[in-house]
């Protein structure tokens, strides 16, 4: 299960090189709240699919999971998974600034396939990742001229090893 709140963390401070978020929580929103997870068996320390970054500056970040999904496949000696979640963060100054926010969709899209395998446990797995962005209509005047297709793509080869 994701800890979606220490990725944020690290994916913003990562991106900026410096640490630039004072806190991340994650947010009571209708149908994902903790009394919900909790009544369904879950536990205190179950993601939530919304939640809040506070950044040091007068701002704020809060990103929706709009849609996940995932399907494994075994072929030959190969196994394969292969999944997508899709979000929505909203970047809004915290002060008195009448600017308005801005709105960013988000895809994120994986490709694992177990390399190696020694007495049956993977020793090896290898991936490809790709984050695919899109302007939204609710803040960028482009969206329409980019007529619904990606604004940004960036693609990644993963390798991950058991040490």
């Amino acid at each position: 299960v994701e800890d979606r709140v220490f990725n944020l963390r690290e994916r913003l401070d990562g991106f900026a090189g410096r640490r630039v978020v004072a806190s991340v929580e994650y947010a009571d929103v209708g149908g994902s709240n903790r009394a919900s997870v909790l009544a369904l068996g879950g536990t205190d320390k179950d993601p939530l699919q919304t939640s809040v970054v506070r950044f040091k500056g007068p701002a704020a970040q809060k990103t929706f999971l709009v849609a996940h999904g995932g399907e494994a496949s075994t072929s030959g000696n190969t196994d394969t998974w292969a999944g997508f979640e899709m979000s929505r963060s909203i970047f809004a100054l915290t002060n008195q600034s009448t600017a308005p926010p801005i709105t960013v969709d988000t895809e994120v899209i994986w490709l694992l396939n177990r390399a190696e395998v020694v007495d049956e446990n993977p020793v090896v797995i290898e991936g490809k990742l790709r984050l695919v962005d899109y302007l939204n209509a609710q803040s960028d005047v482009l969206y329409f001229e980019a007529k619904n297709r990606a604004v940004s793509i960036s693609d990644y080869v993963l390798e991950f090893r058991k040490i």
